[in-house]
C-alpha cells in the first residue's frame, strides 16, 4: 500500500503494447462487490483464496503486466504463480514515506489504516518486508520520481525474462 505499484502500472502500461490486470478489479468482479465487504463478510482468508483463484485462473502466455495487492505474499501458492509465470518486481520504500503518501491520499482514509491503526499498520509493514524480499526477483526503491521508477521497472523485467529465458 502506497509503495507507487498503481502509478508505476499505469505507466508501465501506457508504455508497453502489453495488456494490464489488476488481480484487486478481477476479485471484484468475480465476487459482485467491493474487497472491504469481502473482508467484512467472509474475511481475509475467504479473499485469499479468491484472489489465488485469480492468479491461477490468468493465461501466462498473455504476458500480462499484473498488479496485486500487497498481502499477496501472505499466500505461498500465490507468490510461486507469480514467480512461476513472470518477473515480481518489489516497489521497496521505508515507512515514512509510506505513512506520509497515506496521510496525503486523495483516495481519503485506506481500509486498513482505519482498521489497524499507524501502528497496527506499521507492525503489518513490518511483517511483510522478508515476505516482500523473498517473493521479488528485484527490488527497486519507490521513493523518488514514479516515471523514472517506471521506465527502470520495464528495463529491468526485460533483462530478467531474458536472462531467465537463456538460463532454461
Amino acid at each position: 500500500m502506497a509503495s507507487g505499484k498503481s502509478k508505476v502500472t499505469a505507466n508501465l502500461l501506457a508504455s508497453t503494447s502489453r495488456p494490464g490486470v489488476s488481480v484487486d478489479e478481477l476479485v471484484v468482479q468475480k465476487r459482485g462487490c467491493s474487497i472491504a465487504d469481502i473482508f467484512e463478510s467472509d474475511g481475509q482468508a475467504a479473499f485469499r483464496k479468491i484472489e489465488l483463484e485469480a492468479l491461477q485462473g490468468m493465461d501466462p502466455a498473455r504476458n500480462l503486466i499484473v498488479d496485486t495487492g500487497g498481502g499477496v505474499v501472505e499466500t505461498p501458492a500465490a507468490v510461486a504463480v507469480l514467480r512461476a509465470n513472470g518477473v515480481v518486481i518489489w516497489l521497496d520504500c521505508s515507512w515514512e514515506v509510506v505513512r506520509a503518501r497515506l496521510k496525503n491520499s486523495p483516495k481519503g482514509v485506506r481500509p486498513l489504516v482505519a482498521e489497524l491503526g499507524w501502528a497496527g499498520l506499521e507492525d503489518l509493514f513490518r511483517r511483510r518486508r522478508p515476505l516482500y524480499a523473498s517473493a521479488a526477483d528485484f527490488r527497486l526503491r519507490s521513493e523518488g520520481d514514479l516515471e523514472n521508477l517506471s521506465r527502470t521497472a520495464m528495463l529491468r523485467s526485460i533483462v530478467w525474462q531474458r536472462h531467465t529465458e537463456k538460463s532454461k
